[in-house]
């Protein structure tokens, strides 16, 4: 997946060229080892998932006709055969059968498949979880080819970013550098203007890549990395940050294609309210402190007050998981004064309040 979203770029400089083909003959041993070909055997309806290695490699022009004609003998048990699977992976079954046609696309259009994902609903705002989010995220992937291909959204464009911005408050806020990054996706991949909190969120991972040497996962100890020395100190980084690395190189890949770039710096509201730091005077520091406090602390009173709505959703995700309504009451103040209250997190919040009304406790 990863020389997939570098493919568009190789030729931008020869260091990628080089390393894409260097990578490229790494991965071909693997994904066409004995292993694999025996579970494309042996589970059929699961063929194209251990086949995905060999699928896009074939895309990118290097293809095995043996391994073309085992994935065709297990396919031909049926789209239907099988397991039962989640929206996001139905359309993942049709990105996979666009990529390369030994693969059969669900019998449903792709019209019904981005309306039944995550795509197609409304995000909770207050309580969706990191796996709802990631069935969001991977939505975006599939749908869009990985940024190569624009479809008709079930939604509107507006709604799906201010979905994405919400979810960055929860990425952000329990430092799941992984998470945001595959939510940053949503920006470039989709062709959507980026959005300050985007943008804010961008500026987060690559400072802390550029301060690390990497973008770290959940089970990564700064501590434990920096007390390790050469080859031990390498695979403690490989072994806990592996899939985050992989996922900013999407990241940093798709923003490299023609205009998709974050701009270089988060912009400014257009004045100044004090929006930002009136809503952050309500958020207690967090252990461990999270990784956007001292970013957003560094931002100009404007810039704050653009960005304002990310920390707002922090506040009422954190207010709800508590059960504090009357810090949801509080937000709702604070936010109705300053103008913030048409974001998909104040909104369900309002509703919350109302809910709560109906309460016989």
């Amino acid at each position: 997946m990863l020389l997939l979203c570098v493919d568009p770029i190789r030729n931008l400089d020869k260091r990628i060229l080089e390393q894409a083909e260097k990578v490229t003959n790494l991965i071909i041993p693997y994904a066409r080892h004995e292993e694999v070909l025996g579970a494309i055997c042996l589970d059929p309806g699961l063929a194209s998932d251990h086949a995905v290695a060999h699928i896009l490699l074939s895309r990118l022009g290097y293809p095995d006709r043996d391994v073309d004609h085992l994935l065709s003998k297990s396919l031909a048990m049926g789209i239907d055969f099988g397991p039962e699977r989640l929206p996001h992976s139905l359309l993942k079954q049709a990105w996979l059968a666009r990529v390369w046609n030994v693969c059969k696309p669900p019998r449903r259009s792709d019209s019904q498949l981005l309306a039944d994902s995550m795509l197609g609903r409304s995000m909770d705002a207050l309580g969706a979880t990191r796996m709802d989010i990631y069935a969001f995220t991977h939505a975006v992937m599939y749908a869009s080819d990985f940024g190569e291909r624009r479809t008709a959204l079930p939604r509107p464009t507006a709604a799906i970013a201010a979905d994405a911005d919400t979810a960055l408050a929860h990425s952000l806020d329990s430092n799941d550098f992984d998470l945001a990054a595959e939510v940053i996706l949503t920006w470039p991949m989709l062709g959507f203007k980026w959005s300050p909190i985007a943008t804010f969120a961008f500026l987060v991972l690559t400072n802390v890549e550029d301060r690390i040497g990497f973008l770290p996962g959940s089970t990564f100890d700064l501590n434990r990395y920096w007390a390790l020395t050469g080859e031990e100190r390498a695979r403690f980084a490989l072994v806990t940050s592996y899939h985050t690395a992989y996922v900013m190189g999407f990241l940093c890949a798709v923003a490299l294609r023609p205009d998709c770039a974050p701009p270089v710096v988060v912009p400014s509201a257009r004045s100044s309210r004090g929006a930002g730091a009136a809503i952050l005077s309500l958020v207690n520091t967090g252990n461990p402190m999270p990784c956007w406090r001292e970013p957003f602390a560094a931002l100009s009173s404007r810039q704050q007050d653009s960005v304002a709505q990310l920390v707002l959703a922090t506040l009422l995700r954190r207010a709800r998981a508590a059960g504090d309504l009357g810090l949801v009451r509080d937000a709702l103040k604070v936010a109705l004064t300053h103008d913030l209250i048409d974001g998909p997190a104040p909104i369900q919040a309002a509703a919350l309040l109302r809910r709560s009304q109906a309460l016989k406790l």
